[in-house]
């Protein structure tokens, strides 16, 4: 399942003129905001197109509803091995922003009609681009 998301992921991108630069995963397991096989197996797959592929791990054990620091590691490649990158409040310049988006989709209940690849492959009418919730996200732009 994994390689067929990944391929309309391709596909699509290419459609809409869009670049796939990185992966993102928030563990189950929140005392663990490593990447896990999958991340770092997806990760290796966008860097075969795009050589400067990064791993954004959300820390999900702290995130909250007003978070005021970054909950995010970014690991790059390096050495054939995926390494947690150095990163300074200077990285996120509009983070205020990001987390009072984040806030207000979190308090709207956003996540309820997230539709992820096994809901569109449950069902072909749901779309995995998730309009509704992409456009909630421009509103709050």
């Amino acid at each position: 399942m994994l390689e067929v998301a990944l391929t309309l992921i391709d596909t699509w991108c290419k459609e809409n003129n869009y670049i796939i630069v990185g992966y993102y995963q928030a563990n189950e397991q929140t005392q663990d905001p490593r990447p896990n096989q999958v991340a770092q197996k997806v990760a290796a797959r966008i860097s075969e197109n795009f050589n400067d592929a990064v791993i954004v791990m959300v820390d999900s054990g702290r995130l909250t509803m007003s978070c005021f620091e970054p909950i995010l590691f970014i690991y790059d490649y390096i050495e054939n091995k995926w390494k947690k990158r150095e990163v300074t409040m200077d990285a996120f310049e509009d983070w205020s922003e990001a987390q009072k988006i984040t806030s207000a989709l979190l308090v709207g209940r956003s996540y309820e009609n997230l539709i992820d690849f096994d809901n569109h492959l449950d069902d072909l009418r749901n779309d995995w681009t998730n309009p509704a919730i992409n456009k909630c996200v421009l509103d709050l732009c």
